[in-house]
């Protein structure tokens, strides 16, 4: 079985801050894998090496066989960054198409929002959108292209338990 993503001796340093040190891990196709740490120990720093967002300071990182900057590799991963920034004067319903329509074969928009119970929301604003509900827009945007691979930085940021828990059940829905 292929490696989805693999890490391998992987250590990034920022200046004299090393961030990851010698890091070995490989995601396989059908896991699911959570990164536990505290603040500042690179959970966050390892996800955008998988993004090709960053670079090693040495070891290699690769994203479905290739490096993880390849426009190939990165069409086939779904992310949602720990912060997220959506544009206020657009709606929910045309964020969802606008980033669909850089996937072939994307989700539709509907099923899409009645996945993350977003369907209400369409029609407005993301701009007058609540914490909770930016979020959950935000995580289901990274399965609008029928990714391969997700990589969720810190999903439930801002969720009630309710809503956390919905979330996780729509996450495992997609992974089924």
């Amino acid at each position: 079985m292929t490696a989805l993503a693999s890490l391998d001796r992987v250590t990034r340093r920022f200046g004299p801050l090393t961030a990851l040190d010698e890091v070995s891990l490989d995601i396989d196709p059908g896991q699911i894998l959570g990164l536990l740490g505290p603040n500042g120990a690179g959970k966050s720093t390892l996800l955008s090496l998988v993004q090709g967002l960053r670079r090693p300071s040495s070891g290699t990182v690769r994203l479905f066989e290739r490096d993880p900057r390849d426009t190939a590799a990165r069409a086939r991963l779904g992310c949602t960054p720990q912060e997220t920034a959506l544009p206020p004067v657009l709606k929910v319903g045309e964020v969802i198409d606008f980033v669909g329509g850089h996937f072939a074969d994307r989700t539709p928009t509907a099923q899409l929002a009645e996945e993350f119970g977003l369907e209400g929301l369409l029609r407005r604003q993301t701009g007058a959108l609540s914490g909770g509900q930016r979020r959950r827009l935000s995580v289901a945007l990274a399965f609008v292209g029928r990714p391969r691979l997700v990589l969720l930085d810190e999903p439930t940021t801002g969720l009630d338990v309710d809503g956390r828990r919905a979330l996780w059940d729509a996450i495992r829905r997609q992974h089924e």
